[in-house]
This record gives C-alpha cells, structure tokens and sequence, in this order.
C-alpha cells in the first residue's frame, strides 16, 4: 500500500524525482494529459495527490481507510480538499468519503478526468 499524499495550500511543488514517479505511475495516459488545460483547485484548498494499492490488496478496503484518515486530521485543521482522477471506478470511492464531482473533462484519445472537491467539514 502507498500512503496517500496530500498538500496543504501553501505546500511546494514536488521534487524532480516526485514529478518522475508520477509521470511514471500515468504510464502511456501521461502524454494525454501533458498540456490539458483543467480546471484549478478552489483557493485555499488542500490536494489529494496521489493513492495506490498493490493491485493483488484492491478491494479490501484499505484506500478508503488510508484517505478517510487523511480526511480526518485535514477536518481537524480546517479546508477543503480537491483531487483529480481517471478512473472511473475511484469516483465511488471517493463520493462516499463526501467528495463531489465538479468538473469532467475528456482528454483527446485519452481518459475523462473527474475533477472532485470535498468542501470544509465543520468538527
């Protein structure tokens, strides 16, 4: 299991070797998205980076776990929370840990992009 990445709003931008790993983990949608134009995360609002399960412990449970923890200190703290998937099958996973889905854009010969948003949950 990979541990969720999150940033704050203020965070910086990830190291060369972050941005390599990533562009990795995209494999051959990665030349899709390079250059799509898609819509900025709400001012002030945490990200939701990057989750992976090793394929053979999918369906288990333990993404939803991992990210509702996440969730939980971010609540704590105070913000919204955005993220961006490909994959359709996440959209139910992350609706029911209360993200909703605000824009969808369709990359030429390439995946539709759920852009999502939790909004601040109040403690």
């Amino acid at each position: 299991m990979q541990s969720p990445r999150s940033s704050p709003p203020d965070a910086p931008a990830p190291s060369e070797h972050t941005q390599q790993r990533v562009g990795a983990l995209h494999g051959s949608r990665l030349s899709a998205l390079i250059g799509l134009s898609l819509p900025q995360a709400p001012a002030g609002s945490w990200t939701l980076e990057t989750v992976g399960v090793n394929p053979s412990l999918q369906g288990a449970g333990l993404g939803t776990a991992v990210v509702a923890a996440g969730l939980e200190i971010i609540d704590r703290q105070g913000g919204a929370v955005a993220l961006e998937t490909s994959d359709a099958r996440n959209v139910c996973l992350y609706e029911r840990l209360g993200f909703t889905t605000a824009v969808t854009t369709t990359v030429p010969e390439g995946p539709i992009v759920y852009s999502m948003i939790r909004a601040t949950q109040s403690q």
